[in-house]
């Protein structure tokens, strides 16, 4: 009988020690759990605070306070009612709190925007006893957000008083256009949002198209668009990378060339024509032995063109076509552009 005591008495010490560590290892998860949730509240832009039933501050505690300029002692055992006597909209969301209602909300005091988070408290019977509330001071995060949305009022502003189509596209997908660009398709601007670069693009462009966006290619190149209509024209592309909403994506700048290349055509024509003439005439001979290109400029000189539209008309600069002019000049020994003109003309060496 004794041994068996002794045994029981033996038995229970172990128990009492695993019970003591148990309690023991509690405590310090309490602690440290209280040690970080002090971390948090010392350097995080947070206030905690907490309300009774009858709207008296019990707690008012936080970093956040230091950007207000309010110390704790400031508020806790005051009314809410009267520290917050002058703002209407603070005073509704107590009231709902201490209806018992949870809730989040955003509220600016003195400047400074506070994302509030509040958390009725119950007693044993269900009843509201008043309420809990972090306040995160988010003012920052709404500088950031109205710095971007004015970037963005910025883009429509400017890109719908351009005449090039504008995009912004991530990989290809357009995030963002303007309205000139989608006339240009011939779409409406709701249907372009969310379209890849390549729909807009003919089958023979978009082998470049692509390895020009994976490349991030930033020179101006040609390619030939693509309507909605299926019809084709020529376009011109330059792409920059830009930061838009946290990433990096391409901004797209396209110009409708169709008029531009028509011009160009018809330059070539007229400078292929010019050219047939001056190949007969040199085929004839001529006495002052001037070359093909010497021919070609006498002909424009003689057509009344100046030296930077006889540089456009030919392809070469206008520095190119004073000399040429110079050397006309002096095989011809003619004192001026007018007179050498003249004198081909008189002469029969323009055809």
């Amino acid at each position: 009988m004794t041994q068996r005591k002794i045994g029981e008495r033996q038995e229970a010490r172990p128990a009492r020690s695993r019970n003591s560590t148990e309690r023991k290892r509690a405590e310090e998860a309490l602690l440290e759990s209280e040690r970080l949730l002090r971390t948090v509240v010392t350097n995080a832009p947070v206030i905690l605070f907490a309300v009774d039933r009858e709207g008296v501050h019990t707690l008012m505690d936080g970093k956040g306070l230091d950007a207000l300029g309010w110390e704790p002692s400031d508020i806790v055992g005051r009314s809410v009612f009267d520290v917050y006597r002058s703002r209407p909209d603070i005073l509704e969301n107590v009231r709902r709190a201490l209806a018992g209602e949870a809730f989040s909300t955003t509220i600016e005091i003195t400047g400074l925007v506070f994302e509030t988070h509040y958390v009725p408290i119950r007693d044993q019977e269900g009843q509201s006893s008043g309420f809990i509330g972090v306040a995160v001071d988010i003012t920052e995060r709404k500088r950031a957000e109205e710095a971007l949305r004015e970037s963005e009022r910025r883009f429509r502003t400017l890109s719908e008083a351009g005449f090039e189509g504008i995009a912004i596209h991530d990989k290809g997908r357009i995030l963002e256009a303007n309205q000139a660009l989608a006339t240009m398709f011939g779409y409406e601007l709701s249907e372009v949002i969310g379209m890849h670069a390549l729909d807009f693009t003919a089958p023979e462009s978009r082998d470049l198209l692509l390895q020009n966006i994976l490349s991030s290619y930033r020179e101006p190149f040609e390619l030939t668009g693509l309507r909605k209509d299926g019809t084709t024209f020529p376009i011109e592309v330059c792409g920059r990378p830009v930061p838009y909403r946290g990433k990096m994506v391409r901004i797209a700048a396209l110009r409708d060339i169709t008029d531009r290349k028509r011009a160009q055509e018809a330059l070539q024509k007229a400078r292929e024509e010019l050219e047939a003439r001056v190949e007969r005439q040199m085929e004839r001979g001529n006495p002052y032995g001037l070359t093909f290109r010497e021919l070609t400029v006498l002909h424009l000189v003689a057509a009344g063109k100046a030296d930077k539209e006889i540089g456009h008309h030919l392809g070469i600069s206008p520095l190119t076509a004073s000399k040429h002019l110079a050397n006309i000049l002096d095989k011809m020994g003619a004192a001026s552009r007018t007179e050498a003109g003249v004198r081909a003309l008189r002469e029969g060496l323009l055809d």
